[in-house]
């Protein structure tokens, strides 16, 4: 491979390997929001539970969840089990996310690797084509 086609090469890696890198920052910045609604629901569940003088409240139904705005959270009275739901949702999202960030982890070395050895390519194609006398 040329000089010239060693160096487009190693500008489409360098481009690529940025891309990726891109959007890794997506997924954990997705992951990380995934974290806070998390939070939110950990949050909104504890207040139901703790402001609500029904002892029976976590065997049957808890009241509407106290200074919840969000509109996915229910502002009605809800059955036990909606914690587990939500929860697991919200941990399956978290799963698929996860694996996506692993697959981009793989490109990125697979990508890096290749890049490396362009680079060996172009280093060893210039030592050969302009080497001085001597």
């Amino acid at each position: 491979m040329g000089l010239a086609a060693s160096a487009g090469r190693e500008l489409m890696l360098t481009a690529r390997k940025s891309d990726i890198e891109f959007k890794v920052q997506v997924v954990n910045q997705r992951r990380t929001a995934l974290a806070q609604q998390t939070s939110q629901l950990a949050r909104a569940f504890a207040r139901a539970i703790y402001q609500n003088d029904d002892p029976g409240v976590l065997s049957g139904t808890i009241g509407a969840l106290p200074g919840t705005t969000d509109p996915s959270l229910p502002q009605t009275p809800v059955p036990s089990g909606w914690y587990e739901t939500q929860m697991s949702y919200v941990q399956a999202l978290d799963k698929e996310l996860e694996l996506r960030d692993r697959e981009l982890q793989t490109q990125h070395k697979i990508v890096e690797t290749e890049l490396d050895a362009v680079r060996k390519v172009i280093d060893k194609n210039i030592e050969t084509s302009f080497k001085t006398l001597g």
